[in-house]
């Protein structure tokens, strides 16, 4: 039973992604007709905000109304938004559904992790996450030819028209799915506790801060790259949508393949840290010295820059949900907060650079050397788990 629950929700996981993936990376591409370039961060910073003050209540919000009520209204109003940005030519409306959209995008995603968590099995974690990022990669991976071919036919709107029937489909599966779904007592604690118990867990709070640099990593490449390629480089949206599915594939081979050496091998988890950020940050500085405009040069190099991406993601995934169950929300929480921080800070920091230097290819430099950072953070993890 638990098993026929579980791929349900990396199928439902999966169709949610779809519906996400295939407006990531023209999104801003989009929003330019409406604000600068240097400005397009400013909608995902809003949006960010939001998760923020909503992940911060979701203990409470979790406790009044219970999981599955609470994904199917955010979902509505996930609905509601691509409806404002299929029809609303107004640009405070399209900004007030795109800000909604991403919000409640990341929102959905915490409910999932806490059915995920509840219907699986706790000795398989390595599987259990690597399954389930291969699912969403898959959706990553189909999402730029699937992109690129829409707005050849309809333009962008055509977009957000197919990501609103998938997430219709996605509801109604994920309603028949969780129908038997109890919810546990869930932990609420304040923030400043939370802080506190980090604090003093230095291994979760370095899993949680590397989880950061990977969401600002790819926060900086979403935003800016599709921009530099398309407006810079003088790539089309269909050799855009080649690149990309190139680069994606890593996420999709190494997912399911990196939880087994974890459960079965017990290869550790340090170690891929350490190949993951070594490939991320040479690959991601290399993007700055490409002058050709060859697909299949920058496909490689961008396919080099996600596998390192890869290995970190299902490596920091398994790490930290091997020390948390459903019930701790509060942990929970703060691990995905890191998604909206990094929208806040990726922009934020972009557009200081802007600020001293034009957008240029330079950018990957920037971003290489910052995530060095994670070579610090992986030295603070302990191997063995840490109980709660």
């Amino acid at each position: 039973m638990k098993l026929t629950k579980i791929r349900r929700m990396y199928f439902l996981s999966f169709l949610f992604a779809l519906h996400i993936a295939i407006g990531a990376y023209v999104s801003s591409t989009f929003l330019i007709s409406i604000i600068k370039e240097e400005r397009v961060g400013i909608l995902y910073t809003t949006a960010s905000i939001l998760i923020l003050l909503l992940l911060s209540k979701s203990s409470g919000l979790l406790k009044n109304f219970g999981n599955r009520r609470l994904v199917l209204i955010f979902l509505m109003v996930n609905m509601l938004a691509l409806v404002g940005l299929i029809t609303s030519k107004n640009p405070l409306i399209i900004g007030a559904s795109f800000v909604s959209f991403m919000a409640t995008n990341t929102l959905v995603f915490f409910c999932i992790d806490i059915f995920i968590e509840h219907f699986s099995d706790p000795s398989k974690t390595g599987r259990t996450r690597g399954m389930y990022l291969t699912m969403l990669n898959i959706a990553y991976m189909l999402s730029p030819l699937i992109a690129a071919f829409f707005i050849t036919k309809g333009g962008y709107r055509t977009i957000y028209i197919v990501s609103f029937i998938i997430t219709v489909l996605m509801s109604i599966g994920l309603v028949f799915s969780v129908k038997t779904f109890k919810d546990r007592k869930y932990i609420r604690q304040p923030f400043i506790e939370t802080y506190r118990y980090l604090l003093q867990n230095k291994s979760i709070l370095a899993i949680v801060l590397i989880n950061f640099l990977l969401q600002f990593f790819y926060v900086w490449m979403v935003i800016y790259t599709p921009i530099y390629l398309h407006e810079h480089v003088g790539f089309s949206w269909k050799q855009i949508g080649i690149i990309f599915t190139i680069m994606l594939t890593p996420f999709v081979i190494l997912g399911v393949p990196i939880g087994i050496i974890i459960d079965k091998y017990h290869f550790n988890k340090k170690i891929l840290l350490y190949i993951g950020f070594i490939f991320l940050c040479i690959s991601t500085i290399i993007l700055s010295f490409i002058s050709s405009p060859s697909i299949m040069i920058w496909a490689i190099i961008l396919f080099a820059t996600r596998v390192g991406a890869s290995i970190i993601e299902t490596t920091g995934e398994v790490s930290f949900f091997e020390r948390v169950s459903d019930k701790d929300t509060h942990l929970l929480s703060i691990y995905r907060d890191m998604f909206p921080v990094a929208y806040i800070i990726a922009p934020i920091i972009a557009m200081i650079v802007f600020f001293f230097m034009p957008f240029n290819q330079y950018i990957f430099i920037i971003l290489g050397v910052i995530m060095f950072t994670g070579f610090n953070l992986i030295s603070k993890i302990k191997n063995e788990k840490i109980t709660n």
